[in-house]
């Protein structure tokens, strides 16, 4: 195949492939994608697992977005005593990623093909629901960044070159037990207030209380999730990483 590296690939390219690749596909599509980038090179003797993997390759190497960055955090974490999950809803954002080691910790994407049209709104819902905050931002979000989150919040500056902390975030005091509730489904607040009655609840527990059950909640939801994905990182090509932590399908029944 063509050697031409990914820095040197025109990113509107690699970006159609993004657009268009699923960890479902099948092996014509797979090399109609590849075909994208390398539309000379014959892919008839690449088998399933090698178009994946190549697709991957390209993504990992010459993509800014925020699938490169989410394999990152699950790199940093991959070792650690903690379950974390990909896609949270809160209120009507959606967090990137979130740690749950006594704490939660909430992880906020915003790459360099990103903006920051809904930075406030996310921010502001992040705080009623989780202890940490970050923000991981292209460098080039920094200034305007600083305008918009709270104080609370840290700052991680990433790009294809690594990653450096520009502040830690503080512990957020301003914890809405309504909007930690809302998060839960019934099942989990009668497992763990014996009620799904939000008023119920507010009334018989603490906010503190309510904070300590909401996390075991959400560890228990995704701690066999994070923990698959954990075991067969070996497996799992990076920018499919959360399509597994979602399905828990063996990798071999997918790039097979």
């Amino acid at each position: 195949m063509n050697s031409t590296s990914s820095s040197a690939i025109d990113s509107r390219l690699i970006k159609e492939v993004v657009k268009n690749y699923s960890a479902l596909d099948y092996a014509p599509k797979l090399r109609e994608l590849v075909n994208i980038i390398y539309p000379d090179t014959n892919l008839s003797s690449y088998g399933k697992h090698d178009l994946h993997r190549k697709i991957n390759e390209l993504i990992l190497n010459g993509y800014d977005g925020e699938q490169v960055l989410k394999y990152r955090l699950f790199k940093v974490f991959q070792t650690a005593k903690i379950v974390a999950a990909y896609e949270i809803k809160v209120k009507n954002s959606r967090v990137d990623f979130l740690t749950l080691n006594g704490y939660t910790t909430s992880y906020e994407i915003k790459s360099n093909l990103d903006n920051l049209d809904k930075l406030a709104k996310q921010s502001g819902d992040y705080m009623d629901a989780f202890e940490f905050n970050n923000v991981v931002i292209h460098e080039r979000h920094l200034s305007k960044c600083l305008e918009i989150i709270p104080r609370s919040f840290g700052i991680i500056t990433a790009d294809q070159s690594g990653h450096s902390f520009i502040r830690k975030p503080i512990f957020n005091r301003f914890l809405n037990p309504i909007v930690q509730l809302s998060l839960l489904t019934k099942k989990e607040m009668m497992k763990c207030f014996d009620t799904a009655d939000c008023d119920r609840i507010l009334d018989l527990f603490s906010a503190k209380r309510i904070n300590e059950l909401f996390k075991l909640a959400l560890k228990a939801r995704y701690q066999n999730r994070w923990d698959f994905i954990v075991k067969h990182a070996e497996e799992i090509l990076p920018i499919d990483l959360q399509f597994f932590f979602s399905k828990n399908i063996k990798p071999s029944h997918i790039y097979g």
